[in-house]
């Protein structure tokens, strides 16, 4: 079986949206027997030095990512290939809050074409720009958006990211980007977009959730997470989830495997 590299982990550094600390991440990926786990926090790294200290401790492989908020308030996850990409990731988050008010930023699509270079691309969960247009109906806003990430990040420079968190919209989601991944030959990959280390924080990420949205359990209904899916998987349990797509699984250890650890901190 060929190793699974989680490659969309959150923190609780992407601040009410993930429950977990780095560490916590880091030493149940060892656990799990994960070879090396990407964290994508949203718009910033500053749990890296956290995560790669504990990924040393625990021998695994720590990958360095971000969940970018974009002009159109899609969210575009990208992971460090190269010293020069943490470079380049690091400009475009410190450009995009310099000019933002506090606790807020957004990057333009030509800004990511400018810091491209050493960044590979995912097309990202629910909240990424291609389900988002999905969401809306809008069939050829994802096509022609998924062409721009094609155009910006080279054919093998982006993948068509799949999640199964057993949610009744989930098949037509993965039906359409199926379809799309051939259409612009660009390949799949596997994640479970993880905002826990462990299913048992659930709960507190719902108190997290209900913080962002200024409400409280009672009365947050849909904004809170429908299930407990969204913890680390090992091997295993991904291939089993994806047992009619071994392939989506196997890239993420082929997307690991062209990545640097870049030093941090």
């Amino acid at each position: 079986m060929t190793p699974y590299i989680e490659l969309h982990a959150r923190s609780a550094f992407s601040f009410l949206r993930g429950s977990s600390a780095p560490e916590h991440l880091a030493y149940r990926a060892a656990d799990l027997e994960l070879p090396a786990v990407a964290l994508c926090d949203r718009d910033g790294v500053f749990g890296a030095p956290r995560f790669h200290t504990a990924a040393q401790e625990s021998k695994i492989r720590s990958l360095i990512g971000c969940e970018l908020t974009m002009e159109d308030g899609s969210v575009l996850p990208v992971i460090v290939r190269s010293r020069n990409g943490y470079q380049n990731l690091c400009r475009l988050l410190s450009r995009a809050k310099l000019r933002a008010p506090k606790n807020e930023s957004s990057i333009g699509w030509n800004e990511l074409t400018e810091f491209r270079e050493g960044l590979l691309g995912l097309t990202g969960d629910e909240e990424g720009p291609l389900q988002r247009a999905l969401r809306d109906g809008n069939l050829v806003q994802a096509d022609e958006r998924l062409g721009s990430l094609k155009r910006c990040f080279g054919a093998d420079g982006v993948f068509v990211e799949l999640q199964r968190h057993h949610l009744r919209q989930e098949p037509w989601f993965e039906q359409q980007l199926i379809h799309l991944a051939e259409k612009h030959r660009l390949k799949l990959v596997a994640t479970n977009g993880v905002l826990y280390a462990t299913s048992d924080r659930r709960p507190i990420l719902d108190v997290f959730t209900c913080a962002r949205y200024h409400t409280d359990l009672d009365q947050a209904g849909r904004v809170l997470e429908p299930n407990s899916e969204r913890q680390l998987k090992d091997a295993k349990a991904m291939y089993q989830l994806f047992a009619d797509l071994p392939h989506a699984v196997a890239n993420s250890a082929a997307i690991a495997a062209g990545s640097s650890r870049p030093q941090c901190g």
